[in-house]
């Protein structure tokens, strides 16, 4: 009896199997790797973005470095920009720090941070450089007191007992005679006081005469009186002495009278 065979069939079933486990394989990788990273948790996840920022922006700073260096700009400065300094010009500031549009930027700023600090009436400076030759420059400068003139230029006196340079003078502030005694430090901590305890007779302060190395004559702004203290010895226990008795006499003084206080707890009209 013969048999009928058909060639073929057995390699096409084959096939078709083979094609089945493949697809199957590859669902299963798919699935293997959603779950790996999973496991990997937020974790790794936070790391892996955070490698793939810093790579980001260092390949832009490299690109903007190169820009930089292509147009002749990098490490020379090419613009300068000075904020905060509201009593020195800053033109001074940038000769005594030596720096200059054109010049190359120091590989650090340190020197120049230090000359700057150690200017009357500093107190502290930050610089920040960039490739493209940008350099700014933040300074923090002390408030002043009073002013006095001296070599034809203003210069104001800070709390802490210097006197710095003024671009142009202040209209609220007292101006000191001559320059101000033996011991400026003592004179700029009793302004600084006077100030902040008593800044309604502080603002009255028009005129500074120190007298010796502890006294000086304060005159008002409406003229209307002047008054002799001792700066060094508690002066601002006279001023609120002082602060009573205007309140209480002042309408009954003569025009242009001076009151004494230099002794603690009396005052002398005349």
């Amino acid at each position: 009896m013969s048999k009928l065979v058909r060639f073929g069939s057995r390699k096409t079933g084959r096939r078709g199997a083979n094609k089945r486990q493949k697809l199957e394989m590859r669902r299963v990788q798919r699935r293997d790797m959603v779950r790996g990273l999973g496991r990997m948790g937020w974790k790794r996840l936070f790391t892996l973005l955070v490698v793939l920022a810093v790579i980001g922006a260092v390949s832009y700073g490299a690109r903007m470095g190169l820009r930089a260096y292509q147009s002749g700009r990098i490490l020379t400065i090419n613009r300068l920009e000075v904020t905060g300094n509201h009593y020195w010009e800053s033109s001074q500031l940038l000769e005594r720090a030596g720096l200059e549009v054109g010049s190359k930027i120091p590989v650090t700023m340190r020197s120049a941070r230090e000359v700057l600090r150690k200017l009357p009436g500093i107190q502290s400076v930050d610089i920040h450089a960039s490739f493209d030759g940008n350099v700014r420059i933040e300074i923090h400068e002390e408030s002043v007191l009073a002013m006095r003139r001296s070599g034809g230029e203003w210069k104001g006196l800070t709390p802490s007992g210097v006197w710095m340079a003024l671009r142009e003078t202040e209209e609220d502030l007292p101006v000191i005679d001559g320059d101000g005694g033996k011991d400026v430090p003592a004179l700029a901590h009793f302004l600084a006081g006077a100030r902040s305890d008593h800044p309604q007779l502080f603002s009255s302060f028009s005129q500074i005469a120190v007298r010796g190395s502890d006294e000086a004559d304060v005159y008002w702004r409406d003229g209307r009186f002047m008054a002799r203290i001792d700066y060094v010895n508690n002066p601002l226990n006279s001023l609120e002495f002082l602060q009573a008795l205007t309140k209480a006499e002042q309408a009954s003084w003569p025009s242009g009278s001076t009151v004494d206080l230099r002794v603690e707890g009396y005052a002398y009209v005349r």
